[in-house]
């Protein structure tokens, strides 16, 4: 890695960093000063999009590879090449379809990070035995970054759809309703087409997305009923909304 390069990470190191520092100082504000955790926000996003944009060259630099480009690829490397994208827009497609049960089960925080984690890690795992019984998948840079990106974006998203699919599916028949009071109601989306009341459970704000009918006839500080369902990964999960 040249001075460029070096001198380049080092600066958006830095950058993140005293952005974060603002963020930490300034997160609590609710004066005008405020609007520094806009600005670290945006100098953050900045830099980041510089790293990943860079992505690959700088893990070429740090990991090099036999060559950047590959003028002929052996047809099994470009097959795993290829098998890596549909992994990751399979993950993407269905992560997309499973949104709106994730963010019904009640401890979606939780949900996101150990499903996540476990996909990650199965990602990794997979990537470890396509090394040893496929190295030359790896010694090309673009098909190197490709297949990592597919394959950890696209398990992690793959895994996480399919156990937020099957903890639903394979819930309890038992229908558990439990009595809440709006925190605050808000629109948002495309038109504001997207209505949601926001609820504490558990000492968390929790915002569910319910039809427009009933959300213009609940005010804040209504009661509502949550049917909750336990889902087979026992992740309770809201069923359905219904006023008081």
């Amino acid at each position: 890695m040249n001075e460029t390069h070096k001198k380049q990470i080092r600066n958006h190191s830095i950058i993140i960093l005293i952005g974060i520092l603002i963020i930490i100082v300034f997160g609590n504000e609710t004066s005008w000063l405020r609007y520094f955790n806009i600005l670290a926000i945006l100098i953050i996003l900045r830099s980041l999009i510089w790293f990943i944009s860079n992505s690959e060259e700088l893990l070429f630099y740090i990991f090099p590879t036999k060559t950047i480009r590959e003028k002929k690829q052996k047809l099994k490397d470009k097959i795993w090449s290829h098998i890596s994208m549909v992994l990751f827009f399979s993950g993407l497609v269905f992560l997309i379809f499973q949104m709106s049960n994730i963010e019904n089960i009640i401890e979606e925080s939780s949900f996101w990070k150990n499903f996540g984690f476990l996909g990650f890690s199965f990602s990794l795992v997979c990537l470890f035995f396509l090394y040893k019984f496929q190295p030359s998948v790896f010694s090309e840079s673009g098909r190197r970054y490709s297949v990592i990106f597919g394959f950890v974006l696209g398990l992690t998203g793959l895994t996480i759809s399919t156990t937020s699919f099957l903890n639903k599916k394979n819930a309890e028949k038992e229908i558990v309703q439990s009595e809440f009071t709006i925190d605050r109601k808000s629109t948002g989306g495309k038109k504001n087409r997207s209505h949601w009341i926001f609820i504490k459970i558990k000492e968390s704000d929790r915002r569910f997305e319910i039809k427009p009918n009933l959300w213009n006839k609940l005010n804040v500080g209504d009661r509502v009923l949550l049917e909750l369902q336990k889902g087979h990964f026992e992740y309770d999960f809201v069923n359905e909304i219904k006023p008081t």
